[in-house]
C-alpha cells in the first residue's frame, strides 16, 4: 500500500529561519511554461538541426581562393612548417585532409586546404588511412 504525504508547510524558502512570522504557501496555479522556439526545424538528413549558422545578419563567407593561389599558401606549424600547401600535396596529401578538418584557429589556411582536398578527390588521389587506435580491452 502506498501513500501521499503532504510536505509543503515544512518547507522554508532559503536563509530564513522555520518559525518566522511569514511562512511560505504554495501558489495554486503553476508557472507558465514557455515553449521552446528553434531558428530553423531540424531536417531529417541532419536530426540535431544544420551547423552552419551565421551569427551575424547577412554575414557572408569569404570567397574561397583558386587552386594556384591555394597551393601557395604556407604552414607555420607542426611537421612541415615553412611548406606550401602545394608542396604536402604533392607528398603526403593526408595531411591536408587533416588540416581541412582539425586546424580550426587559421581561416585562410583551412579554405585553402579545402579548395586542395576537393581537388585531390577530383583527382581520385587516394591518401593513406590510420589505424583506429586499440582502446583499453575489456575486462573478461
Amino acid at each position: 500500500m502506498t501513500a501521499r504525504l503532504d510536505t509543503s508547510d515544512t518547507y522554508a524558502p532559503r536563509n530564513q529561519t522555520v518559525g518566522g512570522r511569514r511562512t511560505w504557501r504554495a501558489s495554486p496555479v503553476p508557472p507558465i511554461r514557455s515553449e521552446p522556439v528553434f531558428a530553423e526545424p531540424p531536417r531529417a538528413s541532419d536530426p540535431t538541426g544544420p551547423l552552419r549558422r551565421a551569427r551575424m545578419r547577412h554575414f557572408r563567407p569569404p570567397p574561397t581562393p583558386g587552386l594556384a593561389e591555394a597551393a601557395n599558401v604556407p604552414v607555420g606549424f607542426g611537421k612541415f612548417h615553412g611548406h606550401t600547401l602545394g608542396e604536402i600535396a604533392a607528398f603526403e596529401p593526408s595531411y591536408i585532409d587533416w588540416i581541412a578538418t582539425t586546424v580550426t584557429r587559421d581561416r585562410e589556411l583551412v579554405a585553402a586546404a579545402r579548395v586542395i582536398k576537393e581537388d585531390l578527390d577530383a583527382r581520385g588521389v587516394v591518401r593513406a588511412r590510420r589505424a583506429p587506435r586499440a582502446g583499453p580491452s575489456p575486462l573478461v
